[in-house]
């Protein structure tokens, strides 16, 4: 008969080690458990830290946008102004004509919708039109313009021709731009390319009374295509 005493050990022994793994079971879910919250309430914490940021991310896209769709209205409208300059349009462009003109670019400048929007890369192409429309309103004599019926790209030609004599390399390598059409790189040029731009429309201005009346009517409308031209590209190249 086994021995009483014995047997009680050996139970003994079995509970003590079934109590041991339970244990050893329970501290590791324990552990687990803590190292789960405690990853947990870090990445919360983080989360926590990090949700300022991501709300001004999306601030700044909401607000982007709101300026995006305010500039594509202010940019309408000055792209309806440029109309007297259009090859296709019929209105007699004399001294008063491109004063008028001035006059309403300057409100549509200072308008809620207006100069306030544009862009640094837009700006100079604006303010070379201003430029040309100021310096030649001012002139002492009366003038008027030939509104040929040239096509786009007979107009093109004259003003190059005009460019080539009356201003320097930089603005003939701007307008060589823009008669290429490829705007890739508007963002990083454009800025550049108008400081440049305004600068050649500057001596043409200059040089109006040595114009003919068909030079005077390519340059108007060409540097007026060019403004809306630059509008396009800055709509475009943010949607991109």
């Amino acid at each position: 008969m086994p021995d009483l005493n014995a047997i009680l050990n050996l139970l003994t022994l079995v509970l003590l080690a079934l109590g041991g793994y339970w244990l050893m079971l329970l501290r590791t879910a324990t552990e687990a458990a803590v190292k789960t919250s405690a990853e947990e309430a870090a990445k919360a914490a983080i989360q926590q830290l990090q949700w300022p940021a991501e709300l001004a991310r999306e601030l700044q896209k909401t607000r982007g946008v709101e300026r995006q769709e305010l500039r594509f209205k202010g940019y309408g409208s000055l792209w309806k102004e440029l109309r007297p300059l259009a090859i296709y349009d019929a209105t007699v462009i004399n001294k008063k004509a491109v004063a008028d003109l001035s006059l309403k670019l300057s409100n549509w400048y200072f308008s809620e919708c207006g100069g306030l929007l544009l862009t640094p890369q837009a700006r100079d192409f604006y303010f070379a039109l201003q430029d040309l429309l100021r310096a030649t309103c001012k002139v002492p004599e009366e003038w008027n313009v030939n509104r040929s019926t040239a096509s786009e790209g007979d107009q093109n030609l004259i003003f190059r021709a005009v460019l080539t004599a009356k201003t320097t390399d930089k603005a003939i390598s701007v307008f060589d731009y823009f008669s290429t059409g490829a705007f890739e790189d508007w963002q990083n040029e454009a800025t550049d390319l108008g400081k440049k731009w305004r600068a050649g429309i500057r001596d043409v201005a200059a040089a109006w009374n040595e114009l003919n009346e068909g030079q005077r009517f390519a340059t108007l409308q060409q540097v007026g295509s060019i403004l809306r031209t630059t509008l396009v590209n800055d709509l475009e190249s943010r949607f991109r």
